[in-house]
């Protein structure tokens, strides 16, 4: 995929980047990517290494290209071609990088290379313009710049850290006179100059996840027990009380005259 940037429009086309026609020849020797991104007429490329092209734009007074790297192989190799069809002889760039590695960068690295893999010398009209006070690289996380250690066309920038997951920004001027059309950018993360190399950083260990916090489940109060409804006492049965039997008094004296008399009364002796 081929994206292209003119006047701040973004075009989307499809077409065979001369640097894989070079390889397909036999004269660059390098693996090529498909993606690339091109800013007023000049295409950059990815070449080599784990890292991806995310975008590009145009600001007031530089070319700025968006890069993730991923890695484990982070020496990273750019292509760069068109700069003829501009009618210049170079151009401010921006540089802008995600470090999406594990690993922190105390040194970041920067090469022009006229030939893929081979140092560019002081002669070969490919340069970070040296020769121009004002045009000085710089960069938002670190402080320290070299560009003297080494016999190569080089930045290097110290004296800063950029953690996984931040991102860095590069800032300097490119200049080529060579007749060549396309040269290269080589971009290391914790490479030191003056024969140091590659440096060794320890990975970022991320911390160990702390334990699920136990949410103790609600307790549920047990209902209070269901009241205890006891039927009601049945009325104690009332046993009758017996009536004492009717004294019948004895006949007096009196009484029994007068049956006596009856009794004479009814049956008179015969």
């Amino acid at each position: 995929m081929l994206l292209v940037v003119t006047f701040s429009q973004a075009i989307r086309c499809k077409l065979v980047l001369p640097v894989t026609l070079l390889t397909a020849l036999g004269i660059l020797a390098a693996p090529v990517k498909a993606a690339s991104f091109v800013l007023e007429n000049i295409r950059f490329s990815e070449v080599a290494g784990d890292f991806t092209i995310t975008g590009g734009e145009i600001t007031k007074d530089a070319l700025r290209i968006f890069q993730d790297v991923t890695g484990p192989n982070v020496d990273l190799f750019t292509s760069i071609e068109g700069l003829r069809s501009t009618g210049f002889f170079g151009f401010r760039f921006e540089s802008v990088v995600t470090n999406r590695t594990n690993t922190p960068w105390i040194f970041y690295d920067h090469e022009l290379q006229e030939q893929f893999g081979v140092a560019s010398p002081e002669e070969d009209g490919l340069s970070f313009a040296q020769q121009f006070g004002s045009l000085r690289p710089v960069s938002n996380a670190f402080s320290v710049v070299d560009e003297v250690t080494d016999v190569r066309d080089f930045v290097n920038f110290s004296g800063g850290v950029v953690n996984p997951n931040q991102t860095v920004t590069f800032r300097y001027f490119i200049l080529d006179n060579a007749p060549n059309d396309l040269f290269f950018l080589r971009q290391r993360p914790n490479f030191a100059p003056g024969g140091v190399g590659v440096v060794a950083v320890q990975p970022v260990v991320p911390p160990p996840a702390p334990p699920p916090i136990q949410v103790p489940a609600p307790i549920t109060p047990e209902p209070p027990p269901a009241p205890i409804i006891e039927p009601p006492a049945e009325p104690p049965v009332t046993q009758p009380i017996p009536q004492p039997a009717a004294q019948v008094p004895e006949p007096g004296m009196f009484l029994g005259l007068l049956s006596l008399l009856g009794l004479r009364l009814l049956w008179p002796d015969k």
